[in-house]
């Protein structure tokens, strides 16, 4: 598959690829900013931004963006991260030039009203009080962000952000973010699916979106990110059990050579029940109900992280840490690390994962506007999963062996008391 890619003149890049398939079509805009380009003292903005551009219509009808959406037989949704924010519709490809006219009149201008502004603060403090402090281990993103970084650093915060910097948000501040960010000259406009002439689409997407102006305002903050090592400990009785989660630190994603190889080493110690972590922590010594190991790739600085739940609570985090580091020694500190078989069962499940991402005009939109994003490369997918397939034994092993002398950034949930 070969995506064509073009940059209009007011610097929106475009990338349409045709699939075959069902007759359906994935529109998705990735905006560069996320919640490293807020301040330290307005965190959340990102986050609630996201749901104020599906208020960011004006309609002589009154019709909103998703009643369009779906009344055409489609779906939308969003979604943030520290440093993108991407949007993204599944339309029948016949409704392909609505999806269009509706993401190049949401990049038009500002329409949020303040009445849209008070509705999704009131759903975003919603979210926030469900799903981050009254889940157990809900704070586990925020308080990670704080042990691994150092205090007013772009990632020391979570992407759900402060609830009093949300409710302190004025339709101005909102206006600002939109005109510094919400430009066609710091997005990339992906179009996948059943598309009958590329050459067609990609005009019309001209017509539609080059009259746009671009943001006069450098849309970049300068990311300072501070990693630390700090270890916070939170304690909750009402726990159902003890949880860990090991952060160390890895550099950001132009350092393709070692994320790369920390992806591979995350995918052979941590991914599916057949992985070292799954078979010490789950199945043999069974200390936890799930156990992982994973990427928190970013921009500026990224993470390897291991987490587990302890299975019951007279199993502590302190013990679950004693046996991660075992299992480190054993694997790749000693004088027998890992086997090729388990490298190849490594790339094996790197080829079904892409290949699921392959198989959907939603993976393939997702990804290939986030490549051109932040690479420049709307390929990039492709040369990725050669890339990590490639990833010699060696190279895993010279990076764990570095990566696992550091002393990572910790955050223990405890059920004992102080």
């Amino acid at each position: 598959m070969v995506p064509s890619f073009i940059t209009l003149p007011n610097g929106l890049r475009v990338v349409a690829l045709r699939t075959e398939g069902a007759p359906l079509v994935t529109i998705g805009v990735a905006y560069h900013v996320g919640a490293a380009h807020e301040s330290p003292h307005q965190t959340g903005y990102a986050h609630l931004f996201e749901h104020l551009m599906f208020d960011n219509l004006a309609r002589p009808d009154g019709k909103s963006f998703d009643e369009l959406v779906t009344d055409a037989g489609g779906t939308s949704n969003a979604y943030t991260t520290y440093d993108w924010t991407y949007y993204h519709m599944t339309l029948p490809a016949a409704a392909c030039e609505l999806g269009l006219e509706l993401e190049a009149e949401r990049m038009r201008g500002f329409a949020i009203s303040p009445a849209a502004l008070e509705t999704q603060r009131r759903v975003v403090i919603e979210e926030i009080a469900e799903n981050v402090f009254n889940q157990p281990y809900g704070t586990a993103q925020m308080l990670l962000a704080r042990t691994a970084f150092s205090n007013g650093t772009c990632y020391s915060w979570d992407v759900y952000g402060s609830i009093e910097h949300l409710r302190a948000m004025t339709l101005e501040d909102a206006r600002q973010w939109y005109e510094r960010y919400y430009r066609p000259n710091n997005a990339v406009l992906t179009v996948v699916g059943y598309i009958e002439s590329i050459t067609a689409v990609l005009e019309r997407i001209a017509e539609l979106f080059s009259t746009l102006a671009p943001s006069s305002i450098r849309a970049h903050n300068e990311c300072r990110t501070t990693p630390q090592q700090a270890h916070h400990v939170e304690r909750d009785s009402a726990l159902p059990a003890d949880m860990l989660i090991c952060a160390y630190h890895l550099p950001g994603i132009r350092d393709r050579s070692t994320l790369s190889t920390a992806k591979v080493l995350a995918t052979v110690l941590g991914t599916g029940r057949s992985s070292p972590v799954a078979r010490r922590f789950v199945y043999d010594e069974m200390l936890a109900h799930t156990a992982h190991v994973g990427i928190d790739q970013r921009e500026h600085a990224s993470l390897l992280e291991f987490s587990a739940i302890a299975r019951t609570k007279s199993i502590t985090a302190e013990l679950l840490f004693e046996h991660w580091q075992t299992l480190v020694r054993e694997y790749f500190l000693s004088e027998q690390p890992l086997s090729e078989e388990h490298m190849e069962r490594a790339r094996n499940k790197i080829r079904r994962r892409y290949a699921q991402s392959f198989q959907t005009t939603e993976g393939l939109a997702d990804m290939l506007a986030t490549a051109t994003l932040l690479y420049g490369d709307p390929e990039r997918p492709w040369k990725e999963l050669s890339e990590l397939t490639s990833i010699e034994k060696d190279a895993i092993c010279n990076l764990a062996e570095t990566l696992f002398h550091q002393e990572p950034a910790v955050v223990e949930y405890s059920t004992v008391p102080q």
